[in-house]
Formats: C-alpha cells, sequence, structure tokens
C-alpha cells in the first residue's frame, strides 16, 4: 500500500543580514510509513495488532524525537547563516583590498604667508614601509621655478612623476540616479509615471569626461568631433534593470520612487572627481625616512592691522594684529611666519607644469604674457576715511594689549613675525595679536599744495570747475609716529582712538624701526587756509621747444593760514610747482625733483614748518617763473 506524505513544518524566523530578520520557509517531509507490498507479503492479523501496540508504547518518545528533530534544523539553518555572513565579509575585505590606497597628505611643518595670497609651504612625508613607490597629494598649485624635493643622500629617491588620479572620497548621493548609482546590484522597484519595474540594478551609466583637446596630434584643429559638443551631451541618462522579462534599459532621471526590497540603501557613492598627486619612487624601500618639499604657492594670507591709541600725551600705544585667511589647506601645528617687505617674484602667477592644470600649451602661453588662468593678485585700494562722532558712554573701550613684539627674522630685506604654531581647518580665519608698544608721537597739521602746471606745460590753477573759483585747500590733522620698536611696520590699515572713541582711520606706510610715519586723522576744522596765485610778468615766446612756443611768465604766490583753535598747532605745509623759485618769506625747505627731468619745467617741492599760537594767522609768500605753453 502507498501512504500519503506527512504534513509539512511550518518555517521559523532567524535574524540575518543588514536589513533585520526575516523568514525562510523551509518544508520538511518525514518518511513515508506505508510500503507498496506485494499480496503474499502483507502482515498478518496478529503481526498488525503486535505493530499498533508498539506504536502506542511509543508515544511518548515519538514526540521527544520530533523536538530533537526541531532542533536539528535549527543548527542547520543557523549554520547555513553564519557561512554566508563569513563570504560576505570575506567579499567585503577583498573588495576594500582592490580599491587604490588614497593619496598621503604632506605634513606642512612650516608655512611663511605674505600680504598678497601666496605662502612658502614646507612640508615633509615619510617613506612607507616595504613599498618602493607612493603618492603625495599637494594641498595647493605651486609656482612655477619653486617646486623642490629635498632629501638625504642616503634616501635612494629615483624619480617623481606628477598624474592625475582618483580623490578616494565618498559623497552623499542627492539625486535618484546618483543613488541607482550607488546600489548597484540591488533588487528594487522603480515608479515611473503610473507604472511600476521589479528587478534587479546591473548597470547605471556614469557621465562621460569632456575630451581634452590634443593640439600637437597631426590632422586639423582638434581630433574628434566630440570635443566641440555642449556639456549637457555628455550627462549619463542609463540604467539598466534585470526583469523576469529580460533587460530593461531607461533613462534614470524619468524615475520618481525607488523601492529597495532586499534591505536599507547604501546613501553614498564614490566621488569620481580626480586630483594632482606626486607619485615619489625609489630604487629601493626607505621605511622611516623623510623627504622635504618646499614650495611658493597661493590660497592663504594674512591681513595686518593696527589700533593708536592716543589718549596719553606724547605716548602712543600701538598695537598690531593679524587676519590670517587660509583657502589652502588644514595647518595641523604648523609654525606660520608672517612676511612684511617688498618680494620680488617673477613667476608666482605662473602656475608649475607639476599641479596639472594646464596642457603644455597653455603653459607656454603663461610664460609669454607673465601670468595663468588664475591671474595677478590685483593692489589692495587705500581704505576712504569717515568722519564721525560719538557720544562718550559710561566706560570707556578696553584697549589691547598685547605685549610688546617677539623678535622675529630678518632675512635680507625682509622681515618675518612669527606668528606661532597654529591649528586651522580650510576655510577658516585665524586672529592672531602680534604686539603693543608704546612709542613717542607729535600731532601735526598738513596743508599739502598741488602744481598747477602740469607736464605739458599748460597751467590749470582753476582747473575745470563750472564757476571758476580756486580749488578748496584742505588742512589734515595728523600725528607722526616713531618706530622704537625692534620689528618694522607693515603697511596696514591704522585706526585713531582717543579714551575709547574711534577719530579716524588711514593707511599706516610701511616704518623700518628708528624711522618715522605720518598717519591721518581727519580734516581739521580748527585751522583755516587759504591760497592764491597772481601773475606779475610775461615774456611771449621766450622759449621754442618741441615745435612748441613758451611763454615766460612770473607767478606770486600766496598762502594764509589761521589757528581758530585755544591750543598751539604745528603746522607743516607742503608746495610743489614747476619752475624756477626766485623768492620767499619766509625761506622754506627747497628741493629739486628728478620727476620735471623731461619737461619744460624743473618739479621743486617747497617746504615750510610753522608753529602758530592760538588765533594767529600766519603769511606766506613766494615768487617763481614758469614756461607755459601758448
Amino acid at each position: 500500500m502507498l501512504s500519503g506524505p506527512a504534513p509539512a513544518v511550518k518555517p521559523f524566523p532567524y535574524p540575518c543580514g543588514r536589513a533585520g530578520a526575516f523568514y525562510m520557509p523551509f518544508t520538511w517531509w518525514r518518511p513515508a510509513r506505508g510500503l507498496l507490498l506485494k499480496e503474499n507479503e502483507r502482515p498478518t492479523r496478529r503481526e498488525r495488532l503486535r505493530e499498533a501496540a508498539a506504536r502506542e508504547h511509543s508515544a511518548e518518545d515519538g514526540n521527544v524525537n520530533e523536538r530533537v528533530d526541531a532542533m536539528k534544523r535549527i543548527h542547520y539553518v543557523m549554520s547555513i547563516c553564519i557561512a554566508a555572513g563569513l563570504a560576505l565579509m570575506l567579499c567585503e575585505r577583498t573588495a576594500t583590498a582592490q580599491t587604490p590606497e588614497p593619496p598621503g597628505s604632506l605634513d606642512l611643518q612650516q608655512v611663511a604667508l605674505f600680504k598678497n595670497g601666496l605662502g612658502f609651504f614646507v612640508g615633509q612625508a615619510t617613506c612607507p614601509e616595504g613599498k618602493t613607490s607612493f603618492q603625495i597629494a599637494l594641498p595647493t598649485a605651486p609656482s612655477h621655478g619653486t617646486f623642490w624635493i629635498s632629501y638625504p643622500s642616503a634616501l635612494p629617491v629615483l624619480r617623481a612623476i606628477g598624474r592625475q588620479t582618483e580623490s578616494g572620497k565618498t559623497i552623499d548621493a542627492i539625486t535618484i540616479p546618483e543613488i541607482l548609482r550607488a546600489n548597484s546590484g540591488r533588487k528594487v522597484r522603480l515608479v515611473i509615471g503610473d507604472k511600476e519595474v521589479i528587478g534587479t540594478i546591473r548597470y547605471v551609466a556614469q557621465d562621460r569626461e569632456m575630451p581634452r583637446p590634443e593640439p600637437y596630434l597631426p590632422g586639423g584643429r582638434g581630433t574628434s568631433a566630440g570635443e566641440y559638443r555642449s556639456w549637457p551631451q555628455y550627462q549619463a541618462g542609463l540604467v539598466t534593470v534585470e526583469t523576469e522579462a529580460g533587460e530593461l534599459s531607461l533613462d534614470p532621471r524619468i524615475v520618481t520612487q525607488v523601492v529597495f526590497l532586499d534591505g536599507k540603501a547604501e546613501r553614498r557613492l564614490p566621488d569620481r572627481s580626480t586630483c594632482a598627486v606626486l607619485e615619489v619612487q625609489l630604487k629601493s624601500p626607505a621605511a622611516g625616512q623623510t623627504l622635504t618639499v618646499t614650495y611658493l604657492g597661493k590660497g592663504a594670507t594674512w591681513a595686518p592691522s593696527y589700533m593708536v591709541d592716543i589718549t596719553d600725551a606724547g605716548k602712543a600705544s600701538i598695537s598690531a594684529k593679524a587676519l590670517i585667511v587660509n583657502d589652502a589647506c588644514q595647518f595641523k601645528n604648523a609654525a606660520v611666519q608672517l612676511v612684511t617687505g617688498f618680494p620680488h617674484l617673477q613667476f608666482a602667477d605662473i602656475v608649475s607644469p607639476i599641479a596639472l592644470k594646464t596642457d603644455l600649451a597653455q603653459f607656454l602661453q603663461a610664460l609669454t604674457t607673465g601670468q595663468s588662468e588664475r591671474g595677478q593678485a590685483s593692489v589692495m585700494s587705500n581704505v576712504m576715511s569717515q568722519r564721525a562722532a560719538y557720544a562718550p558712554g559710561p566706560a570707556e573701550a578696553a584697549m589691547p594689549a598685547y605685549g610688546a613684539a617677539e623678535a622675529g627674522q630678518t632675512a635680507e630685506d625682509l622681515f618675518l613675525y612669527p606668528a606661532g604654531r597654529i591649528d586651522m581647518a580650510k576655510g577658516e580665519v585665524a586672529y592672531v595679536p602680534l604686539f603693543t608698544e608704546s612709542v613717542p608721537y607729535k600731532h601735526i597739521y598738513q596743508w599739502d599744495i598741488p602744481d598747477y602746471v602740469d607736464e605739458e606745460g599748460a597751467y590749470r590753477y582753476r582747473g575745470d570747475r563750472p564757476d571758476n573759483t580756486p580749488p578748496p585747500q584742505q588742512v589734515w590733522h595728523s600725528i607722526r609716529l616713531t618706530n622704537s620698536t625692534k620689528v618694522p611696520w607693515t603697511t596696514a590699515p591704522a585706526e585713531t582712538v582717543k579714551g575709547g572713541v574711534i577719530l579716524g582711520q588711514d593707511t599706516l606706510s610701511y616704518t623700518p624701526p628708528a624711522a618715522e610715519s605720518t598717519l591721518r586723522i581727519t580734516q581739521a576744522v580748527g585751522v583755516k587756509a587759504e591760497q592764491r596765485e597772481l601773475e606779475t610778468d610775461r615774456k611771449r615766446d621766450a622759449a621754442q621747444l618741441y615745435g612748441y612756443s613758451y611763454d615766460l611768465v612770473t607767478v606770486r604766490g600766496e598762502l594764509s593760514a589761521i589757528n581758530i583753535q585755544d591750543k598751539p598747532v604745528t603746522l607743516e605745509i607742503t608746495k610743489m610747482l614747476s619752475g624756477e623759485m626766485k623768492s620767499a618769506d619766509p625761506s622754506p625747505k627747497a628741493e629739486k625733483l628728478a620727476a620735471g627731468l623731461r619737461r619744460m619745467n624743473s618739479v621743486v617741492k617747497l617746504t615750510w614748518t610753522l608753529e602758530l599760537p592760538p588765533a594767529a594767522q600766519k603769511t606766506l609768500i613766494y615768487t617763481y617763473d614758469t614756461y607755459v605753453r601758448r
């Protein structure tokens, strides 16, 4: 006889995989208790009764056996899960081993910053163990002619090659095509309009890179028609999904929803951007030995500024600080120095070919024009001053007290302020106090009068003023500082304060130790100045030069200054004139300048220094001859 199969055992839930527990239905069949026997081999009635009695006596043993079988099945399934997990770990380790090793970073030891955005970087790299080549990522692009690799003679360096390599970084997926690319091989349900597609992602196309021009290959202009296509034609728009009906290719940009059917989605994908690295090749492994890389590059600068407190008479407190702007790379305990002076860096704006930012044609063009695509640094414009009045508050603002200036380092005509060791990330700005010193100063009022004869010999006293009135005269209230410190003062903005109130701001010029510098505060309202020039004689056609006819004119000038304050002031008057001075009362300091060598008239600078008591007026008279073109 033939007996039917035993009922299937219900499945058991087992935790497994990243998505948590899932159910594995297993169907187990007990052996059929009946067999197909021949007619003459059927058991007798007595044998059937004996077999029934035996089954009754073993009923309890059968329940125990079923429980044992269930436990065996549990152990069997758990063994399968453990084996699958070990296999998955082995695959991940294999994939990790195949991933290219990211380039090492240059360990910056020292950075010397210039005020024009340039920095002199000094870094070190350590040779890895058991390798004859390793890669270094440069923080910024070096300037041409400044990139150098230094190493001891015992280090077996063969060569160094600059090349492009993948950055090795990962980024977050922010679009549906990107999350599909990050989950290739996963089972998904794609929603496209009112339709759904269920399958496994088999292929996701990536954006095609723009072809590089090949100007040195034979043939016509360019190497392929693809060079002149627009950028949108290079954006990828293809994904292939394996479904039950076959492989389906579609544009991932039309997919509105993605449901991952086999667990959580991977949200990060490799960044396909490349970076320039320096591959150092050795003749033999040199574990632990270091080489030094130095170069000049852009991306970091320092911006100095001063505060001059003139609360105390005769002694000014000058404080200096620096803002370090870092757009280059991360500084890790790097010794930073701030350079002041006027360095001559002829190739600072030409990027070195080792940076792989330009091809050969662009590099040769940069040598011709004197600059690469990053351009030349523009000259910092002067900060316009603004007069303002502040009502004093109940308490004065606290003035900085940074201490005396540290002894810097002098390198020929440059001076390096030590800023100490600094930790700062790329994109950060550091505030670095430099010094606070007490220096002598004195108040001075300045009246500068321009030259009214231009280079062509034309007299322009009234200029182009529509009302034909004389130009207004300006007298500036300034302070003259004496640099009694041991460090030079670099050119930077300087604000003047008194009693915690700002009086003005101007540019403090470069001042070496023991020299003087004049800092403007504001236009003086307590000193009035007037000036006029009169023609007293004229000799027509007195000279012929360069095809032009000139008249010799005698000019008499009058300068008048009134001090309407209740305190004496020191007034410094400077007058520029073209011609020959004949007389002056009182006698000034006269200097002939080389600026007039190619002009019809020589250029003379007259300087008077007067002491004006309170409510006093002073008048000066000067006479000079000048050639005026007809």
